[in-house]
């Protein structure tokens, strides 16, 4: 497993308590965009991509900074193997809205569920997805597979 986290900071924290958990041979957390990262990734090499509350911007003039757009996701869909999944967590409603029609309109991508799931199918839950749960904040959840060529 491989983790990615822009601030250096929390992605040294992670990784560890990552390592000091034993896991440290089996998962990683590395400081880096995932937009610069993503395409130095070999294809079908991931059975799952999660994306946790990649929108920390909520201004126009840093839309420059988002995760998802569509120049990243392509590289997602390359690096999946076929069937492989790709989750989306957002508690911003107008990126959650954005994040949805631009998955749509990839092919290859097929909604798991219609419309934004309630709960998390995955056991583990980001400090985000903590907290905006403790705080009553709606998650909208966005869940795909990747069809096979």
């Amino acid at each position: 497993m491989l983790g990615l986290e822009i601030r250096r900071k929390w992605a040294t924290i992670v990784d560890n308590r990552v390592r000091e958990r034993g896991l440290g041979s089996r998962a990683r957390v590395l400081a880096e965009d995932a937009r610069a990262a993503f395409p130095r990734f070999p294809d079908a090499c991931a059975r799952a991509v999660f994306v946790h509350f990649p929108d920390p911007w909520w201004k126009k003039r840093h839309a420059k900074r988002l995760v998802i757009t569509n120049d990243l996701l392509p590289q997602l869909c390359r690096v999946l193997v076929p069937g492989g999944a790709l989750f989306i967590q957002t508690d911003v409603a107008e990126r959650a809205a954005e994040y949805a029609a631009l998955v749509e309109s990839e092919p290859r991508l097929v909604p798991q569920h219609a419309g934004f799931e309630a709960e998390n199918p995955f056991n583990a839950r980001s400090p985000r997805e903590h907290r905006a749960i403790a705080d009553g904040l709606p998650i909208y959840r966005l869940h795909y597979r990747l069809t096979a060529p």
